[in-house]
């Protein structure tokens, strides 16, 4: 470095100067800064202890809307004590295996499996189709809509309330 003119600027630069007269009253007499008060940890904890209670509460009541079953006179008892509807399962639909129910805007609907492949039985409601693979008709009251995946599988899905 260049110590010949370094050494000499600093030393002139750096000579001793007076404080200023308010850096002085700001030393007699400092100013109080007032901490702003933040929650403590446990009432955070306690918020998101609520929060989590009530995600779980709300869970479990979306949870507890419908019935995993494939006992027909479970799902045929549960429909009607939640819906008053009764529907007439079959102890043992042949070719049909039942998954459960559930109950959305005053309509049932019942989940099962022909083979591999779903349908579903909605009883109640309005419901009007011209698709092939959903057949519609009305019994005691009720409307029933029969939807499954192939023309075929409706057949087979008769046999959740007749003999085929």
């Amino acid at each position: 470095m260049h110590r010949e003119w370094i050494e000499p600027a600093l030393a002139w630069h750096l000579d001793p100067v007076s404080a200023p007269e308010e850096l002085w009253e700001r030393v007699r007499n400092p100013r109080v800064i007032r901490k702003r008060k933040g929650v403590h940890r446990s009432v955070n904890a306690a918020r998101v202890g609520a929060c989590a209670t009530i995600l779980l509460i709300v869970w479990l009541f979306v949870g507890h809307r419908g019935l995993k079953s494939n006992d027909p006179g479970e799902i045929r008892g549960w429909v009607q004590a939640k819906s008053g509807i009764d529907v007439p399962l079959r102890a043992r639909p042949a070719g049909v295996q039942l998954t459960g129910a559930r109950i959305s805007k005053g309509t049932v609907e019942i989940a099962y499996k022909v083979g591999n492949r779903d349908g579903r039985l909605f009883v109640g409601g309005k419901h009007t189709s011209s698709n092939p693979r959903v057949f519609t008709w009305s019994k005691h009251g009720n409307t029933y809509m029969l939807e499954c995946a192939t023309p075929d599988d409706l057949k087979v899905a008769c046999n959740l309330c007749h003999i085929g």
